[in-house]
């Protein structure tokens, strides 16, 4: 089995530094996407909601919510040294799902699973969750990776796996977009590496990462800043 370097794993490993602010953050503009910034320098996991009410995101270990577009945002009550990889509505209740299952490098799909909090408020605040079945089932659990439009399309992260070496059987594990199931490919403002997509009710594709990334492999660097990045697509299924 190959072994894989995950540059994406660096961002787990810096503190997060909360930006909690009343100031408005002046976004940057792009013709196709919105584009927001994590109130703290982790990648962005996961977000749930809509951009034009509510949104919720997770930067793993904290989860914040905003509903001025990322303006402004406030930080859920959400502690635990369980690290979140995703977001699943059941009905009323938002759950924080705390596992992984699959390896998206290999083509496959990963999931988020395992609930370990619930919310009745869109993020806002946070319970422990019990579950006595999902380590038997899996049960409930949500793609990362890949997300399927309500006309049939299905959107997934794009990988490109180099070796660390020319005969090394390790990788780098790199993401270069946004690949469709029609064939063709999205095309962001800047590279990430990217961890999940989502899509609203109005079809709205939403992508999420870490910061601006100027350096591939062993020369991987993020281009300035390291605060995470969400993508939201201002058309429906783009």
């Amino acid at each position: 089995m190959k072994r894989l370097l995950l540059p994406v794993l660096l961002l787990l490993t810096l503190g997060a530094c909360q930006r909690d602010s009343d100031e408005d953050v002046v976004q940057p503009e792009d013709k196709d996407w919105y584009i927001l910034t994590s109130p703290d320098n982790r990648a962005i996991q996961a977000v749930h909601g809509d951009i034009d009410g509510t949104l919720v995101i997770t930067t793993n270990y904290k989860i914040y919510q905003t509903k001025d577009r990322g303006k402004t945002w406030s930080t859920a009550n959400y502690t635990s040294n369980l690290g979140l990889f995703g977001f699943l509505q059941q009905q009323d209740t938002l759950l924080a799902l705390n596992a992984q299952l699959g390896n998206a490098s290999n083509s496959t799909v990963a999931y988020a699973a395992g609930p370990s909090h619930f919310s009745l408020d869109e993020g806002a605040t946070w319970k422990p969750y019990r579950n006595w079945r999902w380590k038997v089932d899996w049960e409930p659990r949500i793609a990362r990776n890949r997300v399927t439009s309500p006309a049939g399309t299905e959107y997934s992260i794009d990988y490109l796996l180099t070796p660390i070496s020319p005969n090394s059987s390790s990788s780098y594990v790199e993401t270069v977009g946004v690949k469709t199931s029609t064939g063709r490919s999205l095309s962001l403002p800047q590279q990430h590496q990217l961890t999940s997509l989502y899509m609203d009710a109005k079809s709205r594709l939403y992508v999420t990462g870490s910061a601006p990334v100027c350096g591939r492999g062993d020369k991987f660097a993020f281009c300035g800043e390291q605060n995470g990045t969400l993508y939201v697509s201002k058309s429906s299924q783009p």
